[in-house]
């Protein structure tokens, strides 16, 4: 089946004032997020790069770049044939910053596209192949927030005041997917008054629920939450409702990959529910983190990534 790649060659041609955005096009966004455009495109907004010199000077300077072993592969030639197609070769990219920190135990990165419909979409980076990145991930089990976090929404806020007549869509896939939520909860509410749409891509939730929280109220019609049917990722910790399912064409924990989702026209093949075995997962990882408490999850994630760390 199809994939966002092929949803490209297919779509490619049609502009998006021909056809107006839609789930895919928001996870191609998500994904370009992924490519390493320091030195390329500014950390300000007053200067955007149009995407197609930001992918020849990509490919000038990171020829020879890999993704990682995690990562997938694929990004590169995305980001290629996005600045081929007549959909986006009239994206203007800007506000990238990217932050590895060890000590803190930080990885974040952003990237702001203006879009030829006069919206902007804010992304927000997942998990890169950096342990300091997974050690974060793992984090979010007991920290009430984690440094991404903050720092995302901290990024949003920038982002808005730097743009304020922009409707904005914000989105990411995995842990980006988190930031996404998080930065659109924890803003202004005029900042809220702004955003449109917030995609989490198969993201984890939260330590604790979002819902009781009246600046989650204000947003959460507005939150899209997808899913691949055998989930895992996704359904971890606490999570905001509803979420989309669709299909993808691996099977487990490896449907996290986004090239493995089928796409159909415009959007992502539905299904009709989560599959047994990630609501199996899903309540027996919930269970084993509620059965013990803050210190012992600290403890196990400090111990798990002191033998990753030692053992290289």
């Amino acid at each position: 089946m199809a994939n966002i790649l092929d949803y490209l060659d297919w779509r490619g041609d049609l502009t998006l004032i021909e056809r107006g955005f839609n789930e895919v096009d928001n996870l191609l966004m998500a994904e370009l997020c992924f490519l390493d455009f320091a030195g390329i495109v500014p950390p300000g907004f007053d200067v955007p790069v149009p995407l197609p010199e930001a992918m020849a000077r990509y490919d000038a300077l990171r020829a020879d770049a890999t993704m990682g072993v995690l990562v997938p592969e694929q990004i590169p030639q995305l980001g290629r044939k996005m600045a081929a197609s007549a959909r986006f070769s009239e994206l203007r990219l800007c506000g990238y910053v990217s932050r590895i920190d060890d000590e803190t135990q930080t990885q974040f990165a952003a990237l702001s596209a203006l879009l030829p419909d006069g919206t902007a979409y804010i992304a927000f980076r997942g998990t890169d192949d950096t342990i300091v990145g997974w050690k974060e991930d793992f984090n979010l089990a007991f920290l009430p927030v984690v440094p991404a976090q903050a720092m995302a929404a901290q990024y949003l806020a920038a982002a808005a005041a730097q743009m304020p007549q922009k409707a904005l869509r914000i989105g990411g896939h995995s842990k980006g997917g988190n930031l996404a939520v998080y930065s659109a909860v924890f803003c202004d509410e005029a900042v809220q008054n702004q955003i449109m749409y917030v995609y989490n891509n198969d993201g984890p939730g939260f330590r604790t629920s979002l819902l009781p929280l009246e600046q989650h109220k204000r947003i959460a019609g507005r939150i899209v939450t997808i899913l691949p049917e055998s989930s895992v990722v996704g359904m971890l910790l606490e999570h905001e409702e509803p979420y989309t399912i669709i299909k993808s064409n691996q099977v487990s924990v490896l449907q996290h990959d986004p090239y493995s989702w089928e796409v159909m026209g415009p959007n992502f093949v539905p299904m009709q529910s989560i599959t047994a075995d990630s609501q199996f997962v899903n309540q027996t990882i919930k269970a084993w983190i509620a059965s013990m408490d803050t210190q012992e999850r600290n403890r196990l994630v400090d111990a798990l990534f002191g033998l990753l760390g030692t053992g290289g």
